[in-house]
Formats: C-alpha cells, structure tokens, sequence
C-alpha cells in the first residue's frame, strides 16, 4: 500500500505544477524585464524608479530615460517619427509611449523601444537641449515638427 502512494506523490506533485502555469501561476512579473512584442517591458513604482534593462544601454541612453519624468509634459505634445505612430499593434501616440508603454496607480511600465530607436532618443536629446535653452513647449514642439517630420 505505501509504494502506492509513493508512486502516486511525484506524479500529484507535477500535475499540481502543471496546473499552476496553465492558470498562470507560473507566469513572469511584471516587474521583471519581459518581451511584450518587439519591446522589453518592466513596470516600477514611479518614473524616478529606473529599469534593469537599461544596465545594457549607453550612459547617454541612461540618461534619457532618467529624465522622462522631468520632461514628461512636452514628450506627450510631440510625435515621434520614428514610424512608431504607425504600427498596427500598439501604436504609439506620442514621444512619452517611446519611454513609457503604460502609466496608472500601479506605477510605470517602462519600454526599451527608444533604447533601441535613434529617432526616438535624438527628440529627447533636442527637447533637453531646447528647455535648457529656454524654448517654450510650442516651441519646441514646432521645431520636433520641423526637424523630424519627414513631411515638413
């Protein structure tokens, strides 16, 4: 009888496992780095709160997203001409969603895209450059519409 129930916990155990991944118990973090399409996502408490996956990335490129916050504003008044704005799945609505894929209570899910995007990281740089320069938010987001639209 007990050699029974030896045989028999191994296999309870494995069908409990199976059983939590396929209810999704098994499933990733939210707040660990996951592919989500083309983009590395990673969800922290805030904007000040920067990813891991940057740890891979340039100073240059560290830099920027760790002032997303501080320019949050204009980045949501420009597009991004990168052609983002034109994918069928999840396109994005403005330079922010280069940065930040989503944004609630939860906190922040932060994006690679512009990580990976020259496009996206050289509007950033030129909002940087032109808020230091004391360039008001339509003027800045006149010169993203001069300098990076191709239709311009």
């Amino acid at each position: 009888m007990k050699a029974k129930w030896l045989l028999a916990l191994p296999a309870a155990v494995l069908a409990g496992g199976i059983l939590l991944v396929a209810c999704g118990g098994g499933g990733s973090n939210a707040s660990e780095p996951h592919r989500h399409g083309n983009e590395m996502w990673e969800q922290k408490a805030s904007l000040a709160n920067m990813p891991s996956f940057l740890d891979k990335y340039s100073g240059r490129t560290r830099h920027l997203y760790s002032v997303v916050g501080k320019y949050e504003e204009i980045m949501k008044m420009v597009n991004c001409y990168c052609g983002c704005m034109k994918y069928e799945d999840d396109p994005h609505g403005s330079l922010f969603r280069c940065y930040v894929a989503e944004q609630n209570e939860s906190g922040v899910t932060w994006t690679d895209h512009s990580g990976q995007c020259g496009i996206c990281t050289e509007e950033l740089v030129k909002i940087e450059e032109w808020t230091k320069q004391g360039k008001s938010h339509d003027e800045i987001h006149q010169l993203i519409e001069d300098n990076f639209n191709p239709n311009a």
